[in-house]
């Protein structure tokens, strides 16, 4: 199947957001790791550098509804081969009308329809960057998203993550 969706591009939003940006309007609960000191660069008591580019999305999805957002991210790390305090991110979001779904599915169903119509998505940006590289997905875990999986691909008999 051959998506030809048309994302909005914001690339020049402030790296330094609100903690209401950051977490509270993502639901990210007082208790989570992700917000001890050890975890972020907090500037004062009410503004941080952000350690995603979600903290974005509030403010875009009143402006677009399919969009992709990329900036450079903090997080306090341990400096090592695969590890850095910044780092570049890109995410992209696309709010779905209720007819995309069929009627009468589940939560689970519309989840895996979501799922797939992203791996298609993504697999077509990295088509792009990379050529018909092979590809697989894997499942992996992360605590800010279910489901949630990687991408990578195959260069030189070796697998790289790439998403």
């Amino acid at each position: 199947m051959q998506l030809n969706l048309k994302f909005d591009v914001f690339d020049d939003s402030s790296p330094i957001v609100h903690i209401q940006q950051n977490f509270d309007d993502l639901l990210i609960p007082k208790d989570h790791v992700s917000r001890h000191k050890s975890d972020t660069y907090y500037i004062d008591d009410d503004y941080l550098l952000r350690t995603h580019t979600s903290a974005h999305q509030s403010t875009l999805m009143k402006e677009s509804n399919i969009f992709l957002c990329s900036g450079d991210v903090y997080r306090r790390d341990e400096i090592d081969r695969s590890h850095y305090p910044i780092f570049h991110q890109m995410e992209g979001v696309r709010i779905f009308d209720q007819d995309f779904f069929t009627q009468g599915k589940t939560r689970d169903a519309k989840v895996s329809t979501v799922a797939k119509n992203l791996q298609q998505t993504l697999e077509g940006m990295v088509n792009t960057l990379f050529g018909n590289a092979e590809k697989r997905w894997i499942e992996a875990y992360f605590p800010f998203t279910n489901p949630s999986f990687e991408l990578e691909i195959c260069y030189n008999n070796e697998w790289f993550e790439v998403l």
